[in-house]
Order: structure tokens, then sequence, then C-alpha cells
């Protein structure tokens, strides 16, 4: 369920950035950045030209959903809650997930050493996800499932099988560590 969402103004210009974040287990959190227009109304802008105004970060209520449409209705009334206010019509706005796949990587390690790599590479409007786990101790450890954007990162990595000294356990997601993803 992890996605970036992205709100057009009507000229075009780009409003603002969200990005709903499932880092833990049953939380969600959203960043998000609003935009501001470089140049104003009686002035050309044929480049669409935008600044940062202002980033935050805010918990959400954590829900699980049956469709991509159900979260579509739901990203826009966070949309509508957080910015709502500077929106002149919200109904007018354009939302856009980008359909470029996103390349996620979480690097496993804890006291004891190093785990594996995971690869997340997902296109959420395409509803498609690939996981590949990179085991720290042998290849023939490796693991690869698919999932669908219904499922969350974090739930797809304590899936994947962690080989060690004849035990089978499952990666933390406290000896998680998500770097900056990939477009």
């Amino acid at each position: 369920m992890d996605r970036t969402l992205k709100v057009y103004t009507k000229t075009d210009h780009l409003f603002a950035e969200f990005t709903f974040l499932y880092e833990h287990v049953n939380q969600a959190k959203v960043r998000y950045i609003q935009y501001r227009r470089l140049y104003n109304d009686d002035e050309e802008d044929e480049g669409k030209a935008v600044f940062p105004l202002m980033e935050m970060e805010s918990y959400l209520d954590y829900r699980q959903f049956d469709s991509i449409d159900q979260i579509k209705v739901y990203d826009k009334e966070v949309v509508k809650n957080h910015l709502g206010r500077d929106m002149t019509d919200p109904s007018g706005y354009n939302y856009v997930y980008n359909a470029a796949p996103v390349l996620l990587r979480y690097i496993a390690a804890n006291h004891i050493g190093f785990i594996g790599m995971v690869n997340i590479v997902f296109s959420f409007i395409d509803n498609n996800k690939e996981v590949k786990f990179l085991s720290g101790t042998n290849p023939r450890y490796d693991t690869e499932l698919t999932s669908n954007s219904l499922e969350t990162n974090i739930s797809c990595i304590l899936r994947i099988p962690v080989y060690t000294q004849r035990d089978i356990t499952s990666i933390s997601i406290h000896d998680l560590k998500r770097l900056e993803p990939w477009y």
C-alpha cells in the first residue's frame, strides 16, 4: 500500500505530493509537501515552475483496503483533510499516481550481524509488487515473492524465511533500515 500521490491544479502546476508509508505493522503515516507557483496568475508560466512551500508528516488511522479504488477515495479525503483549506475547488484538482516502477531497498541487520538485503520493486497503480531477498549468509537462501498493491511492504518482508543454524525465522521490523527510493 506504499504509494505516492501527486496533486495538480487546473493549470497543471504541482500543488502537493503525498507519500503514504507503512513502515510498521498496523501503522500508517503520510509525508506531504505543498508547493507554490513561482509566478502569479497574470504572468506567463510555460514551465509550470513551483517551489516547496511546506513539508509535513502525519500519522493516519491504519486501514486495510479491498481495492485500489477504495484507496483512491481515501487518499483524496486525506488530501482534503490536510490541505483542503488551501484548495480553491478540490474537485477541480487532478490526482495522479505515477505508473513508473519504484525500487525500495531495505538492509536487514542486527547486533549479531548482517541478515540480508530486500529489494522491492512496485508500481502502485499497476497493482504489482516483486520482492527479492538476498541472503547475507548463502545465495541458496535467496527468496523471491510477488504480491499486489493491497499488501504492505512490511507484511511482504515478514513472509520471507530466514535460515540460521538449522532454524527458520523471519526478519524483525526492528532490524530493517529503509534506504531512499529509486524511481
